[in-house]
């Protein structure tokens, strides 16, 4: 495969993601311009933390006064999850260099991950296509925040346009594609039991980071039984 159908693979694998990023991002934006923060701010948070989740929180807390220290260190928790995604990927891009490398892990998102270990799964890695799909997010993200800061005033109640279901309606999509085999249903469900359940106990960002952990870890186990079975039948 040419460079230049890697680059439109890529623009294709966007476009549903891009399609839900686009309001979580300008709601994003209206938030920051609502809380008092600047322009520069609001950009840079996009530019330099890049995870939607965090970015909510930071300013959350912002508002309610937290210390800069205590800002930093719950974004640093609620994105430690990237250290698992980038872990899971990594023995995939062996063949890949060390700045494509870099480009993957600096750029990489829960949404872009769900297409990638997609991809990944079936023996698809392709450093273009994957790249391009990375920069794509990256810069729509931060160019939805930047016009939701500058028409904040237009969007004066987000639910009313549907922002607030525009995120969860995206990971479904990324989410039943994948579940294709057993393993993988098995772990969703479990997944999403989980967080719900922590959700409905209050403890809604930690039911998400538990969530996925006992959803991967049942999927690592119910594969590696499925494994050791078919090699004891063969």
């Amino acid at each position: 495969m040419n460079r230049f159908s890697s680059i439109t693979m890529g623009m294709k694998d966007a476009l549903p993601i891009v399609l839900g990023i686009v309001p979580i991002g300008l709601a994003y934006g209206l938030l920051g311009q609502q809380a008092g923060l600047s322009f520069w701010v609001v950009l840079g948070l996009s530019l330099f933390v890049f995870a939607g989740a965090s970015q909510f929180i930071a300013i959350s807390m912002f508002l309610g006064g937290a210390e800069p220290v205590l800002i930093v260190g719950t974004t640093f928790i609620v994105n430690f999850r990237h250290l698992l995604m980038s872990a899971a990927i990594a023995p995939r891009l062996k063949s890949w260099t060390v700045r494509q490398r870099l480009m993957m892990g600096s750029m990489l998102t829960d949404e872009s991950f769900a297409v990638h270990s997609a991809r990944f799964a079936r023996n698809d890695v392709n450093p273009a296509a994957a790249i391009t799909l990375n920069i794509i997010i990256y810069l729509v993200w931060a160019a939805a925040g930047v016009a939701g800061f500058h028409l904040g005033p237009l969007i004066a109640r987000p639910e009313a346009w549907g922002l607030d279901f525009a995120l969860p309606a995206m990971f479904i999509g990324l989410l039943l594609p994948i579940c294709t085999n057993r393993p993988a249903a098995i772990a969703a469900v479990c997944g999403g039991a989980t967080s719900a359940l922590f959700h409905l106990l209050g403890l809604g960002r930690w039911g998400v980071f538990i969530g996925a952990l006992v959803g991967a870890t049942v999927g690592v186990a119910i594969k590696q039984e499925t494994k050791d079975e078919e090699t004891h039948l063969g």
